[in-house]
């Protein structure tokens, strides 16, 4: 009775139908299993064996026992053997759902470990291509920045310094040279601007003496006054 609540029983029915679900098509999993038993039973395998193959979710396998039982010429009366035959095909059905649940968690594994390779190579490529980018960035500021260089060595003649300080070319002026160079012309002009030229020189001596002369001359004639009042 044990075993009829179990064939009954909607979990169970349900694991049938997801057994027959994955059956193939040219061997059953219960082909080997039927075809050495059934002749046993005095049933011949090609006519009652797609009885219990084909069975599905509307197929109780008491009712296929059954039929299988009122079939049999030799065996009908043996209720050991049936009872057997439903035992067997019931633990061959567990076992084959059993492979079925851990092939397709194996192959959902599978299937989740190619997908995160995948991730992983796509996550490669970007970051290559990122790096290629920056190459062909920094390329490109290094070839806008030697063109500054050469504007400015064809503008006043000097080489740039290089962000270590090392002079590019030594038999060429520094920026520090060129400038101290600047400075001191420019110093020299000023100086120049501010200095008197010759002529000026010249006058303003002139200018100097006949002031003398003249202050010399009021004290002379203040002294001949002086003495002509005595």
């Amino acid at each position: 009775q044990q075993t009829t609540n179990t064939a009954h029983c909607p979990h169970h029915r349900r694991a049938i139908i997801t057994t027959v679900l994955n059956m193939t098509e040219d061997q059953h999993y219960l082909d080997t299993y039927l075809a050495d038993i059934l002749p046993k039973l005095g049933l011949d395998f090609d006519t009652y064996g797609p009885y219990v193959t084909g069975a599905d979710e509307e197929d109780d396998l008491d009712d296929i026992i059954d039929l299988l039982r009122a079939s049999s010429e030799s065996h009908s009366d043996d209720d050991d053997s049936w009872t057997d035959l439903k035992l067997q095909i019931e633990k061959r059905r567990k076992d084959y759902i059993s492979r079925e649940e851990e092939r397709k968690n194996l192959a959902a594994l599978e299937t989740e470990r190619l997908e995160k390779e995948r991730l992983q190579r796509e996550i490669e490529i970007a970051k290559t291509n990122a790096l290629e980018v920056e190459q062909r960035l920094e390329a490109k500021k290094q070839e806008i920045i030697s063109a500054d260089k050469q504007a400015l060595l064809d503008k006043f003649g000097y080489e740039v310094e290089d962000e270590e300080g090392e002079e590019e070319d030594a038999g060429l002026a520094t920026n520090r040279d060129h400038a101290a160079k600047q400075s001191a012309e420019h110093s020299q002009k000023l100086r120049s601007n501010n200095q008197p030229s010759k002529a000026q020189l010249r006058a303003e001596t002139s200018k100097a003496k006949a002031d003398k002369n003249a202050k010399k001359e009021e004290r002379r004639k203040r002294a001949a006054k002086g003495e002509r009042q005595r």
